[in-house]
Parts: C-alpha cells; structure tokens; sequence
C-alpha cells in the first residue's frame, strides 16, 4: 500500500491523507450504522461506496480525507480538518471504526485538529457541533477547551430523508484568542511537582 506523508501525531497516532486504498476502510465508516447513527444516518451513507472516491478526488488542503492510524499503521478512523468558512470558523470531523471506541483516542485526535485548525488554517473558531445524545462526543469538545455556545436541529435535503433524521446537536466553540490562551497556560504549567 502507498502511503502519504504523515501530516501530524500525537502520543499514539498518526494521520495521514487518505489515499485510494483507504476507500473500502472509509466505506466501511460512512456505511456502518454504529458510526453514522448520531449523525443523521441511521443505516449509514447508502451511497458511501459512490461518495467516498469522489470526496477523495474533490478534497485537498484542509478539506482532505484524513486517516488517523496507530503507530503499527493500523486505521482506527477518518477525520477532515475543516477548511475556515466565510466567517473563519473551521469545523474538524471525526469517524473512527467502534473496535477503538472508549480508549480516548477520539480525545486525543479531537484535541490534535483544534490545534491543527489554529496552526495550519487562518480559521478564527474552531465549533463542533455533537449530537446532545452523543456523550462521548460532547466530552471530547470539552476536554479540549470548548464552550457550549447554542444548541440546534440539523436536518437533511428532501431528496436525501428517506435514509436519513434530524440531529439536534449541540454547537461548541473555541475561538483563537482562547486557544492561544489555553496553550499558553499549558505552557507555564511543572513538569513535575515538588515535594
């Protein structure tokens, strides 16, 4: 298998771009109901076979499909950093496959693109919008220094409701002036403690 350059880590992953043999491993995200249930997708994407090649083919930059990997080079997920909208805000994705589930390694990869966003984007706002069912989501947006600012329902084009549902979400915030903040204090905090 061909692999990209690694674009950035953390502790114990890596993420890379996604390239065209990650397809059936992304397939299998977008099409598995555990991962896209709290996303609007109750069955998963019927047309991630179709979407995913073409998602591939159209994302670059920012809005690239990334793979986040172990260091063994074994996929757990999928994310996109999120290229800044209009308004500057950036909104980074992330899927990972359930067999990595409740290891904190969403944490670890949520708190890595907010970083990201502020480091390679000119993004004023990082916002993450988790389902409110969707608790390991929410604390993730948390753990990496996001405020709950609103609340909201997505919903989906009436050519696309027959597979999927409304998302009543809730929208969290970070904006660059508090990270900046954040990474400062973390900064200044002791490598270790006196005794």
């Amino acid at each position: 298998m061909s692999e990209a350059c690694v674009l950035f880590e953390t502790r114990r992953l890596a993420v890379r771009e996604a390239v065209w043999e990650d397809i059936p491993f992304v397939v299998s995200l977008w099409s598995d109901a555990r991962v896209m249930r709290l996303v609007g997708f109750p069955d998963g994407i019927p047309t991630a076979a179709d979407d995913v090649p073409r998602r591939l083919e159209r994302g670059r930059g920012s809005d690239a499909l990334l793979i986040a990997r172990l260091r063994t080079r074994e996929r757990i997920g999928q994310c996109v950093l999120g290229a800044p909208d209009a308004d500057g805000v950036s909104e980074p994705d992330i899927k990972l496959h359930p067999s990595f589930w409740g290891r904190g390694y969403g944490r670890e990869l949520w708190a890595a693109l907010v970083d990201e966003a502020f480091l390679r984007t000119t993004c004023t706002v990082v916002r993450g919008t988790p389902n409110v069912a969707n608790i390991a989501s929410i604390r993730m947006q948390e753990s990496a220094g996001m405020k709950r600012v609103g609340e909201g329902v997505a919903g989906f084009p009436a050519s696309m409701q027959d597979f999927t549902t409304p998302v009543p979400h809730y929208v969290y915030e970070i904006s660059r002036a508090e990270w900046m903040q954040r990474a400062s204090a973390a900064r200044r905090q002791p490598r270790c403690s006196a005794r």
